[in-house]
């Protein structure tokens, strides 16, 4: 009698491996079939790599060196020091404040400043959302 168990629990066993693997076999197919797709999320990214604080003809100014990582242009529409919108900036680009991929370049805003103090650059896109934001001390 023993015999009898112990032959219907090892063919127990082997009917759950036989369904184990048909499932996993079943699920991989259908991975294979129909892989996941990750959609990346629309990242606008424009990295501020220094700041310099100088002055040109009486007039303080904030130059901001900037680069565009990404694969499409991106355009500076609004520019905050330390929360406050600043009208008297330009951009070096051939197209103003627009950078293409991958271009270099450099933002300059009229801005007194006080040597010592701190000083947060905060860059947005037409629409609103923030391109990159920097921070130094002048």
């Amino acid at each position: 009698m023993n015999n009898e168990i112990d032959k219907r629990d090892k063919i127990g066993i082997y009917i759950l491996l036989i369904i184990f693997a048909v499932l996993a076999a079943s699920a991989f197919t259908y991975y294979m079939l129909n892989p996941s797709t990750i959609v990346p999320m629309d990242t606008k990214e424009l990295v501020v790599t220094q700041m310099e604080f100088t002055t040109l003809s009486d007039s303080d100014i904030i130059i901001l060196h900037v680069t565009n990582p990404e694969t499409k242009p991106l355009t500076v529409a609004t520019v905050k020091i330390n929360g406050y919108t600043q009208n008297k900036i330009t951009g070096d680009s051939i197209h103003g404040l627009t950078f293409e991929p991958g271009d270099l370049g450099t933002i300059t805003i009229e801005q007194n400043w006080i040597a010592g103090n701190n000083y947060t650059v905060d860059l947005f896109t037409p629409d609103g959302h923030l391109l990159g934001s920097y921070t130094d001390t002048a």
